[in-house]
């Protein structure tokens, strides 16, 4: 399932990918995140840095396409911990799993949706996407939730489009930009990366800003990418969770407290866009949009719910215990 990211001294990735040479007196935690190495530059910088084995823990972080994939794993058992949006912990609470959010990295999403370039003077609004093609990183994903939200929203249906999986990265840039789909949600580094291709674009949808996730959402505040696990896990495993907590948190500090030159030169040279100055744009924005002490807000679950609702049958059916989406237990936590 993904690969074992490695960085740093080959000893230390030996313990990072928690292998047979993982040395035994650390404890080992399963951890799947999405395939964009900016977006979760904490939890690769966590591995990178040693704060995991300094925690006393042999962090074995894989990689999927998307989010759907990281939630599967996480239900499926194959990984313990996934990065994922807290959408995907209300989608999967109306289907009676019991997962929670236990560290916030980022309090609203970064994401657009943007327009393929030769189509962007016909395509001007949402409305005109109706009977287009839109990609999305994979069905069922945060991202395919977000273009739900915007075409029920808009007075469409999720239907009056065809979805397309893209991926995200240079996936997701390459669909859009070679035709394959008219219009299509891109994340993170994606953005910036598009932005210096095409100066000058407009998106139709941009959460990144305070002001921008308060157009789409209703708030500025909309706690977007998180920890998730398990809540059996999470009670068997608090101490591991704890010390998770803690590695990754220092990571966000670090990043957030060293120029972005620096903090590129902490991603794998083969997983660096290839244009410096997005992926440095791209990290100033993480840097900015950074959760500063990983708090879920109480009160912020009721637009998460509604977001997912807006186009999920199941969600506006069934009664969902807010409180049970997530815990403040761990990132509360010295």
């Amino acid at each position: 399932m993904g690969r074992c990211l490695v960085f740093a001294a080959v000893s230390a990735a030996f313990v990072a990918c928690g292998g047979p040479y993982a040395a035994p007196n650390l404890r080992p935690v399963r951890i799947a995140i999405h395939r964009d190495p900016i977006a979760f530059l904490p939890v690769s910088v966590a591995q990178t840095l040693g704060y995991y084995s300094q925690e006393g823990l042999a962090a074995n972080v894989s990689d999927v396409s998307g989010g759907t994939k990281a939630m599967e794993a996480l239900i499926g058992g194959s990984v313990d911990v996934a990065a994922g949006s807290m959408s995907d912990v209300v989608q999967v609470a109306a289907e009676g799993r019991k997962v929670r959010g236990f560290l916030v990295i980022y309090p609203r999403p970064s994401e657009v949706l943007a327009v393929a370039p030769a189509l962007t003077g016909t395509i001007r609004t949402i409305r005109d996407l109706k009977g287009r093609a839109v990609g999305v990183t994979t069905p069922g994903s945060a991202t395919h939730q977000f273009l739900n939200f915007l075409l029920v929203t808009n007075g469409l249906s999720p239907q009056d489009v065809g979805v397309v999986s893209v991926g995200m990265s240079a996936s997701s840039l390459a669909a859009l930009e070679r035709g394959k789909v008219d219009a299509a949600v891109l994340i993170a580094s994606a953005i910036t990366t598009f932005e210096a291709r095409h100066p000058g674009i407009e998106f139709l949808a941009d959460t990144r800003t305070p002001a921008g996730a308060r157009a789409i959402f209703g708030s500025e505040v909309f706690p977007s990418l998180s920890l998730l696990a398990q809540d059996s896990w999470l009670q068997q495993n608090a101490d591991i969770a704890r010390g998770l907590v803690r590695a990754v948190k220092r990571a966000m500090d670090w990043i957030r407290n060293h120029p972005a030159e620096d903090v590129r030169k902490m991603i794998p040279e083969a997983a660096r866009g290839s244009e410096a100055d997005a992926d440095l744009d791209a990290i100033r924005r993480i840097q900015q949009g950074m959760s500063s002490d990983g708090l879920i807000p109480p009160d912020s679950l009721e637009s998460v719910r509604d977001f997912v609702a807006a186009s999920n049958p199941a969600v506006r059916a069934a009664h969902i215990d807010l409180a049970s989406l997530y815990t403040n237990e761990f990132a509360s936590m010295k």
